[in-house]
């Protein structure tokens, strides 16, 4: 009888633990490695002289190793990304002779233009704690995360009219107006490095993102407060 109750045991044990293994969630496959996120920045502590256009585009892309922690839900992901940044405003960011720097400085308001932006380009490092929900149709996640970034580039695009008074010396004075298209690269006063936290949060391949800087983007000229809180929406490509 020992034996019997014996062998009974170990079969209950073997068979609680058979069970208990079939419940062991498998591993999670790497995925969400390659976005595309588009957005519009939301510009802080805009001095007062500067009026800014509504939707300030955006576009970001990222490339990230994905590395599920164990057999949870949880995952880390690391990598490389490329965001542009686009300030559209009522005022040019030029060189200022007086001031010894650069600044936005207004257009006047009888000239005409088209096109005025500042344009600030950077090479970012983002890492990221991730969430994701399993056996639904879709995936749900919640990313947060942070990323920190180096200005490789920033230029600015000015397309608008420029008017020229004669030399009333050779004769009656007049205007000329002239249309121009004026691009400068070499631009000072803004921060080389900057970091910022981020937050993706959705249901299958598009995503509420989320991006809000803790540096500020200029120095020593009259935007020295301004940094963006970008908001946009984030597409998973694989």
């Amino acid at each position: 009888m020992k034996h019997h109750k014996t062998i009974t045991i170990l079969f209950a044990i073997i068979c609680m633990a058979t069970d208990a293994n079939a419940f062991v969630p498998e591993r999670m496959h790497p995925t969400d490695r390659f976005m595309i996120t588009v957005f519009s920045d939301i510009w802080q502590d805009v001095p007062e002289t500067i009026d800014l256009r509504t939707i300030q585009r955006g576009v970001s892309i990222s490339a990230l190793q994905d590395m599920p922690l164990g057999r949870t839900n949880l995952s880390v992901a690391a990598g490389l990304a490329f965001s542009s940044h686009n300030l559209y405003s009522d005022n040019r960011y030029i060189f200022s002779l007086n001031l010894n720097q650069f600044r936005f400085v207004p257009i006047e308001p009888d000239h005409d233009y088209d096109k005025n932006k500042l344009s600030m380009n950077y090479l970012e490092v983002p890492v990221q704690l991730r969430f994701r929900t399993r056996n639904l149709p879709s995936t749900l996640r919640f990313y947060a995360g942070v990323k920190a970034g180096y200005l490789f580039h920033a230029h600015t695009k000015f397309v608008g009219k420029e008017y020229y008074d004669n030399d009333a010396d050779t004769g009656p004075p007049f205007v000329t107006e002239r249309t121009i298209k004026v691009k400068e690269h070499k631009l000072d006063n803004i921060n080389k490095y900057r970091i910022g936290l981020t937050g993706t949060i959705g249901y299958g391949a598009v995503n509420l993102h989320l991006y809000y800087q803790l540096t500020e983007t200029f120095n020593n000229n009259n935007a020295s407060g301004m940094y963006p809180l970008s908001v946009g929406v984030s597409f998973m490509i694989f």
